[in-house]
């Protein structure tokens, strides 16, 4: 008698494993890693996957569960993938209203050092810095939105600043603090209207999901960046008073760097851009990197000049206390040279958000190059 019940437990554990081994082989994920999990990461895994489908009901250019033949179509899509995701230097996620990562590109693990696996499944909030974890709830907050009853389901656009763990050795790591690395998140949250028999009032407006990409920001030693005609770099004190500007400047501005030194960055700084400066001026302080918005700053012969910045701060190799910051800066000029006036500022406003809306079709095109084609 205890034979035969030892017996019936060895079957069904083996039945057991070889459902958990094909539930694994589903999984869009390649054969080398399936293989290789636990059941409990198998359970996470296709949880997570499950979730996906909630956010993009109708698939991701193909429906969920298609079977194609295997052609060279796939092997264009993986390389597709492969190299968008080199191009923008970055790894794309999808994120459950409740943090729980739905989707992580393996690429995560080149600006990380945590592989997709490891991702999939877990809290966000266990991976980003805990003084971060108010700032993503508000990200995953949703909005209703002002024409409510004209709208079904839409994007809305997130831009933010996460300092996420990173394990990578040194050498690799780029610029870290205390474990934890900077990355730049830019991407959408997606918006869905529920009836009255699917919320608890009519109209209700829920997040279903975020779409971002997560990039590392540029390395804090000027040495490492390569300065294209188009760039300049400054260094300043805490309150953005310059110190320092290499020569570029003139080119680019029309000062010459001493006509700069000792006066403020945001005197020049276009009255209406100065709100966004002072914000990324604040997450400077606070994570110790940002990328801005654009800003117009004030040439010298008159008319704006359109810039970009990246900042670090700089510490002090004794004290490790917040030295300066270091800024490398992009100058956007039309075609033939000259700079932006106010003229064109409607114009490029114009074109953000035809460019917005095919940010958010390139992030959905690569969701599914990498989720449809991971082997």
């Amino acid at each position: 008698m205890k034979e035969k019940s030892k017996n019936a437990a060895r079957t069904r554990r083996e039945k057991e494993n070889s459902e958990f081994y094909e539930l694994a082989k589903l999984l869009p994920l390649p054969s080398a890693i399936t293989s290789q999990l636990d059941k409990a990461s198998i359970i996470r895994l296709t949880t997570s996957y499950l979730k996906m489908r909630i956010v993009f009901p109708e698939g991701l250019g193909e429906s969920w569960g298609h079977v194609s033949r295997a052609s060279s179509l796939d092997n264009v899509g993986r390389e597709l993938g492969s190299h968008l995701l080199q191009t923008l230097d970055g790894f794309i996620f999808v994120v459950a209203p409740d943090g729980k990562i739905m989707y992580i590109s393996e690429t995560a693990s080149v600006h990380l050092g945590l592989s997709q696996v490891e991702l999939t499944g877990n809290s966000i909030y266990e991976y980003i810095h805990p003084a971060d974890h108010d700032e993503m709830t508000a990200v995953l907050t949703a909005h209703q939105p002002y024409h409510s009853h004209f709208v079904h389901e839409y994007e809305m656009e997130r831009s933010f600043f996460l300092r996420m763990k990173c394990v990578l050795a040194k050498r690799n790591a780029g610029l870290t603090c205390g474990g934890y690395k900077v990355i730049h998140c830019s991407g959408y949250l997606k918006i869905r209207q529920y009836s009255l028999d699917m919320s608890p009032f009519d109209g209700c407006y829920q997040n279903v999901g975020l779409v971002a990409v997560g990039h590392s920001l540029p390395p804090s030693a000027v040495t490492d960046i390569k300065l294209h005609s188009n760039m300049f770099m400054f260094r300043a004190s805490l309150d953005m008073k310059l110190i320092f500007l290499d020569s570029r400047v003139a080119e680019l501005t029309g000062y010459e760097p001493q006509d700069l030194i000792e006066k403020t960055l945001y005197h020049h700084v276009h009255s209406c851009d100065t709100f966004h400066l002072r914000c990324a001026h604040h997450l400077l302080l606070v994570k110790g990197q940002v990328t801005t918005k654009y800003y117009r700053f004030l040439a010298k012969q008159g008319g704006w000049v359109w810039v970009q910045s990246y900042a670090t701060i700089v510490h002090n190799s004794r004290s490790s206390r917040p030295h300066c910051i270091v800024s490398v800066n992009y100058v956007l000029t039309v075609e033939n040279g000259f700079v932006f006036h106010d003229s064109l500022l409607n114009i490029q406003l114009k074109k953000k958000t035809l460019i917005w809306k095919s940010v958010a079709t390139l992030y959905k095109t690569l969701l599914s190059i990498n989720l449809m084609h991971p082997f």
